[in-house]
């Protein structure tokens, strides 16, 4: 590819440095921005800029500036900011209002509404008092969650109508508004989605289970455990799931980039729990997928935002194997002790072991009340399901964490 190309990368996590990989593969040259002058993969970039990503404007002057051929951002809840300034700069992007309904949760709720496509019965609320009033109108249990946040982050169980104003309080918190959704409480299955809209033709390419097998601890908040390929589910019911999700797209008129789906089944029935305008984050997209079909779709989205051809070779389904991740989810407290980390590495089927680099002796963990709280994770794979699932068991039984409270 010509090595002329400059790709402009908002966030430079962890995660994000897959993106800067990739691109240096096509012979790209990556500006990364983060916020955060110590972003992991700010070194890893052809040149880095200290800045607030969410912040429009300056994202526009860089992007004039440094005379980019396309603006990228992964696993970060930020569709609207990419479209918009890919729309300023006349770059390839997905339509700013479409980003903009995909990203807000009333709005893409409201939409779903309309469109008939099946999600939770739903309320909203835009102060305590308010939220107090509407939650009357939901039978118990009920969720409320922030319009605007992403990574479970506020995303409450309401057990209780007293516990309203507490929580309706710790949800704008996570939140730029004041505005929050009490939705149904929904028991079921659950799964991820991830599919590429090329041209207005949707292709799903990722399909798993999720894993929230520490429900009863965590009873209050929704911490998933991790995801599993492939699904347990049967091939008919995941081509409904598929379909659903599907529709859904369309409904929020995404025909270009990506599209993110959770979807819980109901009574047989899959609904639209969210449904995202960006890849998934979690390592879903960028190992999961890949190491179990085959199929990268972080390369042909790196393409689309340069207005490159897509190489669909990236698309094929390769083989049918298996992946497991689960996360490490110890109790509260100060950490005395860490052991089995190097022997899990070497047990057979481990393909990842990763704490966040300030989870160490002498650290303290605090209580885990959303996805960004988790401290790290286990990636296993198999030929089999059931093998990738004892795989990764048997590495996170190997990892013990003694804390002190």
């Amino acid at each position: 590819m010509n090595s002329d190309l400059k790709l402009l990368l908002l966030g430079a996590g962890v995660e994000q440095k897959i993106i800067i990989d990739h691109a240096h593969d096509f012979g790209i040259f990556v500006i990364a921005v983060d916020k955060d002058s110590n972003a992991f993969g700010l070194k890893f970039a052809d040149k880095y800029i200290v800045s607030d990503i969410k912040d429009v404007d300056k994202m526009c002057k860089i992007a004039k500036e440094e005379h980019v051929d396309g603006v990228f951002s992964h696993a970060i809840d930020i569709p609207h900011i990419v479209a918009d300034v890919a729309q300023q700069n006349n770059l390839p992007g997905i339509d700013l209002t479409a980003a903009c309904t995909a990203t807000n949760k009333l709005k893409r709720i409201e939409c779903f509404k309309k469109e008939k496509i099946p999600t939770p019965t739903f309320v909203h609320a835009s102060s305590s008092k308010e939220a107090v009033e509407k939650a009357k109108k939901l039978e118990l249990p009920f969720v409320l969650k922030p319009i605007d946040s992403a990574g479970a982050r506020g995303v409450s169980k309401v057990e209780k109508y007293e516990d309203v104003p507490r929580l309706y309080n710790e949800a704008i918190s996570y939140s730029s508004s004041k505005t929050v959704l009490l939705e149904e409480y929904l028991e079921g299955a659950e799964i991820s989605t991830e599919a590429i809209i090329i041209n207005g033709k949707i292709i799903t390419t990722g399909f798993a289970d999720r894993n929230y097998s520490d429900k009863q601890r965590f009873k209050q908040f929704f911490i998933e455990n991790g995801h599993t390929i492939p699904s347990i589910l049967s091939e008919k019911m995941q081509q409904k799931i598929i379909q659903t999700t599907e529709n859904a797209i369309k409904a929020l008129k995404i025909n270009w980039g990506v599209a993110k789906g959770d979807v819980i089944i109901d009574n047989d029935e899959p609904k639209i729990l969210e449904m995202a305008a960006r890849t998934s984050g979690g390592r879903f997209s960028s190992d999961m997928v890949p190491l179990a079909t085959g199929i990268d779709i972080l390369k042909p989205l790196i393409q689309m935002s340069l207005g490159l051809p897509i190489e669909k070779q990236y698309l094929e389904k390769k083989y049918e194997r298996a992946a497991a991740q689960r996360y490490f989810l110890p109790p509260p407290g100060k950490i005395t002790s860490i052991s089995g980390l190097t022997e899990c590495k070497n047990l057979p089927g481990i393909y990842d072991v990763y704490l966040k680099d300030n989870v160490n002796v002498g650290c303290v963990i605090k209580p885990i009340k959303n996805h960004p709280d988790r401290i790290g994770h286990i990636i296993a794979t198999g030929s089999t399901r059931e093998e990738a699932i004892h795989n990764v068991e048997r590495g996170i039984n190997s990892v013990k964490f003694e804390v002190m409270n």
